[in-house]
């Protein structure tokens, strides 16, 4: 394994364009959106390990705690409360309109979670962010979902790292 080669290769665009272009997946979307309801996942933070998987990037424990701690001021007080009002809004049809701009408004938040954990990357010591010979997205998502409750069986680890990967 060798330290992060260049700065260039994280960057926040790169990956929001790539996990946009992931989340027109029907099948993966779902997968997702079933591990966020059933283990209280972070869609985007999977979307990162498998992003950083596929850059040949393995993110040590202690990162990936730093990330989540890092985030979680942002989801709990942002994020989750937008969701939540939409989410509650769903088949009202007189708040159509205002639940189509909270849905905007939620990307940018998303967006703005993004950039948070890569200022958090940035900060990384570099052996806790490797550059290793081949893709670690399911090393990664190993990372990410070892502390799930109730825990995530590794068959479904793989197969999401799959999907992740193509």
């Amino acid at each position: 394994m060798t330290a992060l080669a260049s700065p260039d290769l994280l960057k926040v665009d790169n990956f929001w364009t790539w996990a946009v272009a992931q989340w027109s997946d029907p099948t993966l979307a779902t997968e997702m959106m079933a591990l966020q309801e059933s283990h209280d996942c972070v869609v985007l933070e999977l979307l990162l390990m498998g992003w950083l998987g596929r850059q040949h990037l393995m993110i040590s424990s202690a990162a990936h705690r730093r990330l989540v701690e890092m985030a979680v001021p942002w989801l709990e007080g942002v994020v989750i409360p937008l969701r939540h009002t939409r989410q509650k809004w769903r088949g009202v049809a007189a708040l159509a309109s205002e639940r189509q701009q909270l849905q905007s408004l939620e990307l940018k938040c998303e967006y703005a979670l993004a950039e948070l954990y890569f200022r958090t990357l940035g900060l990384l010591e570099p052996s806790e962010l490797v550059l290793t010979e081949g893709s670690r997205v399911i090393d990664n998502l190993d990372i990410a979902l070892a502390g799930a409750a109730p825990p995530v069986a590794g068959e479904r680890i793989r197969d999401l790292g799959v999907l992740l990967s193509k």
